[in-house]
């Protein structure tokens, strides 16, 4: 199942890209088909159409050569590639328009539309410098093809059209700033549904989606999965003692702790109420049973002042472990099995951790200790 998921990934980004070339190649190709020809054909400027026809047709077998290198350039090549073919359309637009005669054709629309297509798929600096260039090389090719008679020559025609690409651009900046706040309100509202918001952890429904993801990549890594099951001992009483107020407080540091003696590759998780869940991967049983000890030490260490500083309280924590598939190959059984564990840990006496296959053991050495106590 776990190449299954990786394969679904791969799948997925290949068709992105193929979506990104396909739409790339669509652009071009609209562009030579219909606009360029209506362009040349409908010239105001003397030009042979011996010259039309060659000019087409060298086009079209830049435009080919360019199809060949967008359907053929690696994955991670593709983007860089194009943003050099970008330029290169535009200089290419530049020579005709400079065919054309200069300032008399309005072949210079279609760098508008290349600034565009360009900017879309960028960031705002990427277009602010393909329209810095562009204005540039329009203007270089427009002041050459006037380059005799530059006294007569109508400046101001050239800077509105220059002015027209700016408008194009920051038309362009405006949508993809919108676009991002869009993405980073989803962003947002994605990470709030999956997070608790009481202690910043994933919630129970992050946690029930991301569950079997984990043991698959455990299966896959050959590696073992740890859950670690913490429930705060006589949370009801001081609830009930306190208050919901310092309920919450002690809830939110609790998972301060959590989150203090965990990696980042660990997942947090509030499983309800008092009770939280840490899933931790490719650590031995013994090294888990550390990190679950290391916060219950932490939570046990704090004093918390209850207002004042005749009212301080002490709070410990139980936990227990069950490890993925060393106890079960079934990840929903080993998560019943930290929950028995911690149950045991409970039952003898809180403020402990115990992995599940310690329940044994420990229930031996008690009924040891309660047959000595019975015998003296």
């Amino acid at each position: 199942m776990i190449n299954d998921i990786i394969s679904e990934s791969i799948k997925e980004k290949k068709q992105k890209l193929a979506k990104f070339k396909r739409n790339m190649l669509y652009f071009r190709w609209t562009l030579l088909i219909f606009i360029i020809p209506a362009f040349l054909f409908g010239s105001e400027y003397v030009i042979s159409k011996n010259s039309v026809y060659q000019i087409m047709v060298l086009t079209a077998i830049y435009n080919t050569l360019i199809t060949l290198l967008i359907i053929f350039s690696r994955p991670e090549r593709v983007k860089k590639e194009v943003a050099i073919v970008f330029y290169v359309d535009v200089v290419l637009i530049c020579c005709i328009s400079y065919i054309l005669g200069g300032i008399q054709s309005d072949i210079f629309i279609v760098l508008l539309f290349i600034i565009a297509y360009y900017g879309i798929s960028r960031d705002i600096a990427s277009i602010v410098n393909i329209t810095i260039f562009t204005i540039t090389v329009y203007s270089v090719f427009t002041l050459g093809f006037e380059r005799n008679r530059l006294n007569e020559f109508n400046y101001w025609r050239l800077i509105t059209r220059d002015l027209f690409m700016l408008i194009t651009a920051y038309a362009v900046s405006i949508v993809i700033t919108e676009v991002k706040k869009y993405d980073e309100m989803h962003k947002r509202e994605f990470k709030l549904a999956r997070t608790d918001k009481l202690t910043g952890l994933a919630n129970r429904h992050y946690f029930d989606q991301k569950l079997e993801e984990e043991a698959l990549y455990a299966d896959y890594a050959r590696q073992p999965l740890n859950v670690l099951m913490f429930d705060i001992d006589n949370f009801k009483k001081f609830n009930d003692t306190y208050g919901h107020i310092w309920g919450d407080k002690l809830l939110s540091m609790f998972g301060d702790i959590v989150m203090q003696n965990i990696r980042k590759t660990d997942i947090p998780v509030r499983y309800g109420g008092e009770e939280f869940i840490v899933l931790i991967g490719d650590l031995d049983l013994e090294m888990v049973k550390s990190i679950g000890d290391r916060i219950r030490g932490q939570l046990e260490k704090q004093n918390l002042n209850m207002g004042s500083e005749h009212t301080k309280c002490k709070v410990t924590v139980s936990c227990g472990i069950a490890q993925y598939p060393t106890h079960s190959k079934d990840i929903k059984e080993v998560i019943d099995f930290a929950d028995k564990a911690l149950y045991y840990a409970k039952e003898i006496g809180k403020n402990i951790v115990v992995s599940y296959d310690e329940i044994g053991k420990l229930r031996e050495t008690v009924q040891i200790d309660i047959e000595t106590y019975l015998n003296n």
